[in-house]
């Protein structure tokens, strides 16, 4: 039985939502808190019974930006049955992506450009995001090359993580999605060996 109150968002949802919205168009820096609770249309007080700063806001946003991205890559994949074809998919799924969002590209790569003090909260985010993406391709390797050395596959799968993360950042900046394709035959290339 569903209630009024689960389908109703929370004012901190709404806030993460909207500084989702603002953070990935405009950049972390370029958005103020002050626009947050203009656009969210709440009380400053609301604001700061939720988060006790930007940064707290930014790291709730990350990881909610975590789980939204892995979650439409995984959906994109769970038709994909072997390794290999969930490896390439990948590829296929930034290709989609990176259209849909106008080449604006990775929310965490973005972030971290804006972000040059190593021990600020949120390039731990960025780290745990990225770490989750390089076991991904490194549990599809290890199954993929199971007969290969551990070195060998750990070269490969850290190997695939940087062409996608290359790719994404190479396809943001030139707004040219023929370097998805460069890099899925490359990636076919190294799935073949």
């Amino acid at each position: 039985m569903s209630t009024k109150a689960s389908t109703v968002k929370s004012k901190r949802d709404e806030l993460i939502e909207v500084a989702s919205g603002l953070f990935y168009k405009q950049g972390y820096n370029c958005t103020g808190v002050q626009q947050i609770i203009s656009e969210a249309g709440i009380a400053k007080g609301t604001f700061y019974s939720h988060f006790k700063s930007k940064e707290e806001l930014g790291v709730a946003w990350l990881k909610n930006r975590h789980q939204y991205w892995l979650q439409r890559l995984f959906n994109y994949l769970a038709d994909k049955k072997t390794p290999k074809s969930k490896i390439i998919g990948a590829f296929d799924w930034v290709e989609s992506w990176m259209s849909e969002c106008d080449m604006r590209g990775c929310a965490f790569i973005n972030t971290l450009c804006e972000t040059p003090d190593t021990a600020n909260p949120l390039r731990q985010e960025i780290i745990s995001h990225k770490n989750e993406l390089r076991a991904f391709f490194q549990s599809l390797v290890d199954e993929h090359f199971s007969d290969r050395s551990k070195k060998a596959r750990t070269q490969i799968a850290t190997t695939l993580y940087i062409l996608l993360e290359g790719t994404i950042l190479e396809t943001q900046l030139y707004r040219d999605s023929s370097i998805v394709e460069a890099a899925r035959s490359q990636v076919k290339s190294i799935l073949q060996n």
